[in-house]
């Protein structure tokens, strides 16, 4: 796969994340609260096997992503492997479905510890992904915004913890907006950058083709002037074999007066 097939893959299966689980937020209204309730609490309400394929989607966006980043310039290792090891958590998650609001069981504290696991890898490999894009000349400019980013990311997790019981579902989905946002951006800048020199290309050729019409323009007006000045100088041999013969003419009266006087 090239990389623009890549990127594409990964912004694609990425953003099906958040639209189902924005689906399952109408599907389960009354009985699932935002606000105070985890994103992956929605696997057990109706239609809960939606989750199963959003996590599923996110984990193998996130392995194109990994796989987008290890193709680039630099060709990086320690991101793409962080960043890859993320997206193969998310199939655990799939099935391991977390606890409801009524108890503690030993897959949900499973589910739990993956999902810190997940987020402290994709946070990590964000940092590391700073220095790799440094070194990239299609991502350089996205070096400062991603190291803006991580800080960001930091900080929302922080937050999650500290944010209580009431707003716990809305200090995870933030952080999670923060994440997800920065995946999506890195593949759909790659997907833009990868279109740009196609277009280039057209230019230069079209740079091209404009001094080759000049040229011919140019040499057909040479043609064109040879062509005058044969033509002026068909005139000239004319012109100069006419002076001849009138001064062939203007010398014969005068011979035919010289041999007259001698007679």
């Amino acid at each position: 796969m090239t990389r623009t097939s890549i990127a594409r893959t990964a912004a694609t299966l990425i953003a099906l994340f958040p639209a189902i689980v924005a689906g399952l937020h109408v599907v389960q209204a009354g009985n699932y609260h935002p606000q105070s309730q985890a994103v992956s609490e929605l696997a057990l309400g109706r239609d809960g096997w939606l989750m199963a394929i959003a996590f599923c989607s996110l984990g193998t966006g996130t392995l194109f992503l990994a796989a987008l980043l290890r193709r680039l310039d630099s060709r990086p290792r320690t991101a793409p492997l962080l960043i890859g090891i993320s997206g193969l958590l998310s199939f655990v998650s799939a099935f391991v479905h977390a606890d409801g609001p009524n108890g503690t069981t030993t897959h949900g504290q499973i589910h739990q510890a993956v999902g810190v696991v997940t987020f402290v890898l994709m946070v990590s490999g964000m940092f590391v992904s700073v220095r790799t894009f440094r070194g990239d000349r299609r991502f350089e400019a996205l070096a400062m915004p991603t190291l803006v980013w991580g800080l960001a990311a930091v900080g929302c997790f922080l937050l999650i913890p500290l944010s209580g019981t009431a707003y716990f579902g809305v200090a995870q989905r933030v952080f999670l907006a923060v994440i997800l946002g920065w995946a999506l951006t890195v593949a759909v800048r790659e997907n833009r950058k990868s279109r740009r020199p196609d277009s280039a290309g057209q230019t230069a050729r079209t740079a091209q083709e404009v001094p080759l019409a000049e040229r011919d323009a140019e040499l057909e007006e040479g043609l064109e002037l040879g062509m005058a000045l044969d033509s002026l100088r068909d005139d000239r041999d004319v012109e100069l074999v006419g002076e001849g013969v009138q001064a062939v003419d203007e010398r014969a009266p005068a011979q035919v007066s010289v041999e007259a006087a001698r007679e």
